[in-house]
């Protein structure tokens, strides 16, 4: 009999402790909303949080670089927008210059206005970007075009880094001003226009050639630059897609997250009642078998 009492008493005190430190986790699950609250509470769960942790670190990293490359496309789209304008004014004007009725005044008018046009084109080629650089030249203080003194333009050499927008990919996200304005054949296009207006300026009789003579280069360069800004717009466009794939894989992973680690209140709730009620059953029949004497069994 006294082993049989000792079994009884450890049985039901080992089930005690196990009904009563369930209860207590499920308080704590229930109390901070987390069912996994140390590495040693479910090993492999905590790695795999661990993973989403990491990924969402990158995440972080690649949403910020994409909000940078989305911000200096979308300037290089439009300024290359503004050019595409101003270069077809160029081409406007050089083509009332071809005419060869006018007289040297209006050619004049003509040389002047298309040489306040192309300072236009050589301000937007020197614009800086979000960050305080040359948005077409390096990232030093160096302007990305400069006039020089035979006429010809220098530009700056180009430094666009690729930025890493998702893991194993990166964008450029502008462009060099030569890619602009030097054409395949190695014609300038604003060395063109300089020498054009200068000879529009100088009112001679032999302008109006040299403007019917530049109108090819001039088209040859609003395709160049159509050209660009329709890599660029490519550019911007898998930008977006790569900023909706991220917040959709950030979705995900939060779901993850959630299901891994965050209490089921529902159920926690559901099952601390049970494990209050058996344990109080529990401590009910043990306090009244307790109480039973030999002389309770042999009557």
């Amino acid at each position: 009999m006294q082993v049989s009492t000792a079994t009884f008493y450890n049985d039901t005190a080992k089930r005690l402790g196990s009904l009563n430190a369930r209860a207590q986790t499920l308080q704590v699950e229930i109390s901070t909303g987390k069912k996994v609250l140390s590495p040693s509470d479910a090993p492999e769960v905590s790695q795999q949080l661990a993973e989403i942790a990491q990924k969402d670190t990158d995440s972080q990293a690649y949403a910020a670089n994409l909000k940078t490359a989305d911000s200096l496309l979308s300037q290089t789209d439009s300024t290359i927008k503004q050019m595409i304008a101003q270069v077809t004014r160029v081409k406007e004007l050089a083509l009332n210059g071809a005419n060869g009725t006018l007289g040297s005044n209006d050619l004049k008018t003509i040389g002047t206005e298309m040489a306040s046009t192309l300072e236009a084109i050589v301000g937007l080629a020197n614009v800086d970007n979000i960050r305080g650089e040359p948005l077409f030249g390096t990232t030093a203080s160096v302007k990305a075009v400069t006039l020089k003194q035979d006429g010809t333009y220098l530009y700056a050499p180009t430094n666009v880094s690729p930025i890493p927008i998702a893991a194993g990919q990166d964008v450029q996200a502008t462009e060099g001003a030569a890619r602009l304005f030097k054409l395949p054949d190695g014609t300038d296009l604003l060395a063109t226009i300089n020498t054009l207006a200068t000879a529009l300026q100088s009112g001679d009789a032999t302008a109006a050639a040299s403007a019917n003579s530049a109108l090819d280069t001039l088209q040859k360069g609003l395709d160049q630059l159509g050209d660009v800004q329709a890599s660029v717009g490519a550019r911007g466009a898998r930008v977006d897609l790569q900023q909706n794939l991220l917040q959709t894989a950030n979705t995900d992973r939060a779901d993850l997250r959630s299901k891994l680690e965050d209490t089921d209140m529902t159920q926690a709730i559901v099952e601390l009642q049970q494990m209050m009620s058996a344990l109080s059953a529990t401590q009910a029949s043990f306090s009244k078998l307790a109480q039973l004497s030999i002389f309770d069994y042999i009557r």
